[in-house]
């Protein structure tokens, strides 16, 4: 019997707490948003798939889960939840700029 040792790498979770009503809204991700062909779960999105400025302006959602260019639709956060700021790239001027969002 053959037997290989494999090791997944998880995806950071993003949300804290899981409320039940997190609004999300789905997005395809622009191809100038992917760094080596992913684009890290937490990072912040404006409407038209790219990476935020990071000066708030144009901040629309936070990204849920991991995303590779291969695929580029997912999910972004854009309200009623709580997101874990550890696990998140997000400027404080972007978050401040979510205020639906709240980050511990």
């Amino acid at each position: 019997m053959k037997y290989s040792d494999v090791s997944i790498a998880a995806t950071p979770e993003v949300l804290k707490r899981k409320l039940g009503a997190e609004y999300l809204k789905e997005i395809e991700i622009h191809s100038s948003a992917f760094t080596n062909g992913k684009l890290a779960a937490g990072s912040a999105i404006t409407k038209a798939g790219k990476k935020s400025a990071g000066n708030g302006s144009d901040v629309y959602g936070i990204t849920l889960n991991d995303t590779y260019e291969d695929n580029p639709n997912t999910s972004v956060i854009v309200a009623f939840a709580v997101i874990n700021g550890a696990n998140t790239t997000a400027t404080s001027s972007d978050r401040a700029a979510l205020s639906n969002l709240y980050f511990e």
